[in-house]
């Protein structure tokens, strides 16, 4: 069963830091009511992965060879992982259910690659598993030939899939079009989305309240539009789900050629997800030429060791912590420059050898004159 959303209270109006200390602390509240004391003590936390193309001739940033994909699945079956449904991951983290079964894993796509269908739907029907696909509206409908139709979806769904919003024309939702005031933004934003789930509610039998990030880029301001639309939503930061998760900035694990190897996909099948509450800044997106930018957050009781973390900083040498009481602010080397950049930390349990507790932080910047970068 779909899980009820908990964003109908909201008040999108409100101010921004008012905002994200709502969704925080009700996330939490409602976990703990659910089940009665210490969430992260009843129930587990889930990994969601992400996959693009499932193909050999396409782009390796959003790729891994059918080979391999096979080789991921088999390695969960092999080593007893569960595969649930994404409802179950989301369910779980707000308290709508009973807690995950140990090892829960969820498979999802973005964009409606054709491969999908082709290649990894096989695959994965022979198992009798669950996954979701986020697709682009706009492609379907305009028959884009590395695309999946509107029947093929149909017929993927009927086959064990679910299919989930990415926008109708998968833009850089965050960036403002020259001249464009912010409230011209939300409203052209919202019928980006609102539009792309009208078409997925005409032309499918049970469409999932779920949103994807193109490109994987939210702020603030785009979570308030995403919430005050009850969807839930999901980016590209690296990271597992647990109790009290804010439902618009949910994390997975892309998986891509360079960083899908064995090895890699085994750690990241073991992490937790670490419980923090993010303090300062309100915005994910630097100003063109920022210096190093600093992230303040609070980190909550969880069986970690605090002394332990660690955060990185592609290119760079691990970032600089400091350390007030609970509150730790982590701090770039260098500056980031244009691009999407991510702070990965991690923390090793203090009760399971080899598993680590991870939360990555997403940045945001144009490059130094102001422009954006390109995909």
């Amino acid at each position: 069963m779909t899980p009820c959303l908990r964003f109908a209270g909201a008040n999108p109006s409100m101010p921004v830091a008012d905002w994200r200390r709502h969704t925080a602390q009700l996330s939490l509240l409602v976990s703990l009511i659910s089940f009665g004391g210490s969430a992260a003590a009843q129930i587990r936390d889930g990994v969601v992965l992400l996959y693009h193309h499932v193909a050999a001739d396409t782009p390796a940033a959003t790729s891994v060879r059918p080979e391999t994909f096979a080789a991921h699945l088999d390695f969960l079956q092999r080593e007893g992982y569960a595969v649930v449904a994404l409802d179950d991951v989301v369910a779980a983290a707000i308290g709508e259910s009973s807690r995950l079964p140990p090892k829960a894993v969820a498979l999802t796509f973005d964009d409606g690659y054709r491969s999908i269908y082709t290649t990894a739907l096989p695959l994965i029907e022979a198992r009798g598993w669950p996954f979701t696909v986020f697709v682009s509206t706009d492609a379907i409908d305009r028959g884009y030939a590395n695309f999946m139709s509107w029947d093929e979806l149909r017929e993927l769904e009927a086959r064990g899939g679910r299919i989930a919003n990415h926008g109708t024309a998968h833009g850089h939702l965050i960036r403002r079009e020259p001249g464009e005031s912010a409230a011209a933004w939300r409203t052209r934003v919202r019928g980006d989305i609102v539009s792309a789930q009208a078409r997925l509610d005409a032309e499918l039998a049970h469409p999932s309240p779920y949103f994807a990030y193109p490109y994987g880029e939210f702020d603030t301001a785009l979570e308030r539009i995403v919430a005050d639309l009850d969807l839930v939503a999901f980016g590209q930061q690296s990271g597992a789900i647990g109790p009290g998760a804010i439902l618009t900035q949910l994390a997975r694990y892309p998986m891509a050629t360079g960083y899908d190897s064995l090895a890699s996909f085994a750690e990241k099948l073991r992490t937790r997800a670490l419980p923090v509450r993010v303090l300062e800044p309100e915005s994910r997106v630097l100003a063109a030429g920022a210096a190093a930018p600093a992230l303040r957050i609070e980190l909550l009781d969880g069986p970690y060791r605090r002394d332990g973390l660690r955060c990185y900083v592609a290119g760079q040498e691990p970032a600089a912590i400091t350390w007030s009481g609970d509150i730790a602010t982590i701090r770039a080397r260098e500056p980031l420059g244009g691009g999407r950049h991510k702070f990965n930390c991690t923390a090793p349990s203090s009760d399971a050898p080899g598993v680590y507790y991870w939360y990555s932080h997403l940045w945001i910047q144009p490059r130094d004159d102001g422009t954006w970068y390109a995909e």
